[in-house]
């Protein structure tokens, strides 16, 4: 069929992305017969990269048609070739998960973390969902996602595929007009945002999330379910978390998983824990265990029509079921240390220079390493990396910056080895990020954006030299009049002579 050339380019962009990278060998013999999981990931993804030069022909062509080139079209058959392309772009997005599973396998997956607001991540898949949502009348609806809430530390593309994944696994477990609430509520004292996707649907077997807490069932049952629960751990792992599936027939499913919050304590204690809990040899996956609690939670959302939705968590909750599907697939090269330092930019790259570097070096961290940028050109680094291998790995980073920001000096400072304990190594971190973060707050460390050039200096300012200096005063009476009261009570409690 002809195609006009409005649509060519399109179709010759595709097929220009379908050249296919190096394949790596993957350095612990992940595609040995006994990993099948990996040779099964191996093989989709390569299968997927030989499905996108048709899809995109596919696409062009509907698009072609729809647009009139070749002859009018009813509104009704421009509705339905819409329809298809939603479907070929869907497809797409899946060839795209499949190759990102491949990335996760060998260890190299591509993630910048940066602080998110949740409204951003809220309109990435409210616009996602809807035209498939709508299909059985279903209403999303949010909870905990407002605008003043503590901004989370996540890759945001990730995140709305997982959400958008489970989205859809919920939607085909539940029936025309069945609500799905998003809730997302913030654990301080753990440092996370916790994100639960719940549906009131068919719910899940226990025997069915039996086979589901297995990868050897995973990878022998890789279509439908097992596929979006496969990339759906893996992107939840990617936030250093686990995803936990409870379910009760009848009843629905809350899929849950958490991400950091963005701060130097709920970064670092996430991390902390992730990092301890990937300590030693692969772990294996957690059982089926019953979930029990004395309280049902009941959450309300959502006033539509003068109607309120009410969709309820875990109602009789001794009779749900809970697995959690942990990503096994790849280990830290060092199992029980990392190193810990530092790395600065010289005072001569620009700040573009700097955005670049930092989402190239976050792009080529491994799963188990944490880059965290204390300022405009300073990082606080975790390196999956100990006395011997910090080196090359210092290098690797170096050649990496060289690459893409020539012009670019680094500065390394001398990097620590730590032991991967996960109370030691929260406090580690929290002290490196809040004290480099404080030390260039407060100027101690100069930085050479505080005055742009062809700006004005900072003049001496008598109003604020005046306030400072009364509230100096202040505080210098304050503890005069604590020291006295101390001295004199100390005098009261010494033994009479």
């Amino acid at each position: 069929m002809p195609q006009s050339s409005k649509s060519r380019p399109t179709a010759d962009r595709s097929q220009r992305s379908t050249r296919r990278p190096q394949r790596r060998v993957p350095a612990s013999g992940m595609d040995s017969p006994a990993d099948p999981l990996g040779a099964a990931v191996r093989l989709l993804s390569e299968t997927a990269h030989d499905l996108k030069s048709p899809l995109a022909g596919i696409a062009a062509t509907m698009e072609v048609i729809r647009d009139g080139s070749l002859g009018d079209v009813t509104p009704s058959q421009a509705e339905f070739l819409q329809a298809a392309m939603t479907q070929c772009e869907y497809i797409d997005s899946l060839i795209g998960e499949l190759s990102r599973a491949e990335r996760l396998r060998s260890g190299t997956p591509r993630v910048r973390r940066v602080a998110t607001k949740r409204t951003a991540i809220r309109d990435a898949v409210d616009l996602s969902t809807r035209s498939l949502l709508s299909n059985k009348q279903i209403d999303l609806h949010w909870d905990g996602a407002e605008p003043n809430s503590i901004d989370t530390l996540v890759d945001s593309t990730i995140l709305s595929r997982l959400l958008t994944n489970l989205i859809i696994n919920a939607e085909r477990a539940s029936k025309s007009g069945s609500p799905i609430l998003i809730r997302v509520e913030d654990d301080l004292n753990r440092g996370v945002a916790v994100w639960s996707v719940i549906d009131r649907g068919r719910g899940i077997s226990p025997q069915r999330l039996q086979q589901l807490s297995g990868t050897q069932r995973i990878a022998s049952d890789l279509g439908g379910e097992g596929l979006g629960l496969l990339i759906s751990r893996q992107m939840a792992s990617l936030h250093y978390s686990t995803l936990t599936l409870r379910s009760r027939l009848g009843s629905g499913t809350d899929a849950v998983f958490e991400t950091p919050l963005a701060t130097p304590a709920g970064i670092a204690t996430t991390f902390a824990r992730f990092r301890a809990e990937r300590r030693g040899t692969r772990s294996r996956p957690q059982t089926i265990q019953q979930w029990k609690s004395d309280e049902s939670k009941a959450f309300e959302r959502e006033l539509r029509g003068g109607n309120r939705v009410r969709i309820e968590s875990m109602a009789n909750a001794s009779s749900w079921h809970e697995i959690q599907l942990q990503s096994d697939d790849i280990r830290p090269v060092r199992a029980d240390r990392l190193a810990l330092g530092r790395v600065t930019a010289d005072v001569e790259c620009t700040m573009e220079m700097a955005d670049r570097f930092d989402e190239t070096l976050q792009y080529n961290l491994s799963p188990f390493e944490l880059a965290y940028r204390t300022s405009r050109r300073n990082w606080v680094c975790a390196l999956d990396a100990d006395h011997h291998s910090m080196p090359t790995r210092m290098q690797q980073i170096e050649m990496i910056s060289r690459r893409v920001t020539p012009a670019m000096q680094l500065q390394w400072s001398e990097p620590s080895i730590v032991p991967v304990q996960e109370r030691s190594l929260q406090c580690l971190l929290i002290d490196a990020m809040t004290t480099r973060s404080l030390a260039e707050a407060a100027g101690t460390i100069p930085d050479v954006d505080s005055v742009r050039l062809g700006t004005p200096e900072i003049s001496f300012s008598p109003v604020a030299s005046a306030r400072l200096d009364e509230e100096l005063r202040r505080m210098s009476e304050r503890m005069k009049s604590q020291s006295d009261r101390l001295r004199s009570q100390s005098a009261a409690l010494r033994p009479r002579v």
